[in-house]
């Protein structure tokens, strides 16, 4: 019976990743992938309750990835278009391992043994060191929780207000605390809270803020995972395609462009009939862009704008690119991903995040 307990709790210690999904399976991957070695990544779960499949970002080339959980024999799963198949599993043996690399399968276990092919280069191949030697017992009782990935913060329909407005214009983390709350339009008790998170992250240092890219991937999981509710529940749409123009022509009116659309606006290579507008209220946009629930192909989703008036913007008339990437990966689709790749690597507020 002893030598059964101590089987099954070693079993239970490294099941965890096979069973593992959503959030914790991404917090699981990004500690595994940083353990072997990788730099600069980040992994949010596409589905933050349950499900394996994982945006990783790698520098910043945005990848979708679908995690398989596989036992002793593994096998490379089909072909799934636009999604780069990860096989895990709790060890791998070193013939598994090299076999695996060698024909190209990306693949991760809780030994230390990575391989990781991103567009068809190999970003991270890293061998494990010994095993933990057999005699060794495990601790009895359940595995411990994972711990949150660095960066990673616990965000919520307030805190991620102000975390948005301290990517969006940096400057603002050596304002007074009031000015910090109007912009984000938090309270001010919910800054502090949220200034102790980011300071006990590491992601502020006397005051200033520091890697910014960070706590844009930690604001973009938390934003993906808010559920978000349009002005109306009713379809609206634009008469023609001259919307977005009749928008950029009149920043004034305090109707901003966001989404895809306002990534057309920056991108000519983007096309864009669709889009999402930020608003105080409903009537101004309805009234600007002379929407109604008529069927055309330019639908036009309003949502109500949740910051003040002082964040910086790419150009007039669009919301700030903190929230144009936001929205993009909030879509999830391979075109939406390429797009958000493409901003963060051209945008120059973007960019100077990291």
């Amino acid at each position: 019976m002893i030598v059964q307990n101590e089987t099954l709790f070693s079993y239970i210690e490294h099941v965890g990743i096979l069973n593992d999904q959503g959030e914790l399976l991404a917090q699981r991957v990004q500690q595994g992938l940083v353990r072997a070695g990788m730099k600069d990544v980040t992994t949010l779960s596409v589905q933050p309750d349950t499900g394996r499949r994982l945006i990783v970002r790698h520098g910043p080339s945005l990848h979708r990835v679908h995690v398989h959980p596989v036992q002793r024999s593994p096998r490379t799963p089909a072909v799934e278009p636009g999604w780069l198949p990860l096989l895990v599993s709790s060890e791998f043996t070193d013939a598994s391992a090299q076999g695996l690399a060698d024909a190209g399968v990306s693949f991760l276990d809780e030994r230390g043994n990575a391989h990781l092919s991103l567009d068809g280069r190999t970003v991270l191949f890293a061998r494990a060191g010994k095993a933990r030697p057999t005699g060794m017992r495990a601790t009895p009782g359940p595995p411990a929780p994972a711990a949150r990935a660095p960066g990673a913060l616990a965000l919520n329909r307030a805190s991620h207000r102000v975390a948005f407005a301290l990517v969006a214009n940096p400057e603002l983390a050596v304002s007074p605390v009031r000015t910090l709350a109007a912009v984000a339009k938090a309270s001010v008790g919910t800054v502090h809270n949220t200034l102790a998170q980011l300071t006990e992250a590491g992601l502020l240092l006397d005051g200033r803020l520091r890697h910014g890219g960070r706590l844009l991937d930690a604001w973009a999981e938390a934003y993906r995972r808010l559920t978000i509710r349009p002005l109306t529940p009713r379809t609206l749409c634009a008469p023609d395609a001259r919307w977005t123009e009749t928008m950029l022509a009149q920043p004034e009116s305090g109707v901003l462009l966001g989404g895809i659309a306002a990534a057309a606006a920056l991108d000519n290579q983007v096309r864009a009939t669709d889009g999402i507008v930020y608003a105080t209220a409903l009537g101004p946009a309805v009234t600007l862009l002379r929407l109604k629930t008529d069927p055309t192909p330019f639908r036009v989703e309003v949502r109500e704008r949740f910051w003040g008036d002082t964040l910086p913007t790419p150009q007039p008339g669009l919301v700030p690119s903190v929230l144009i990437y936001g929205d993009l990966l909030r879509e999830g689709d391979a075109r939406s991903l390429d797009i958000a790749t493409r901003l963060r690597r051209n945008d120059a507020h973007l960019r100077a995040l990291g």
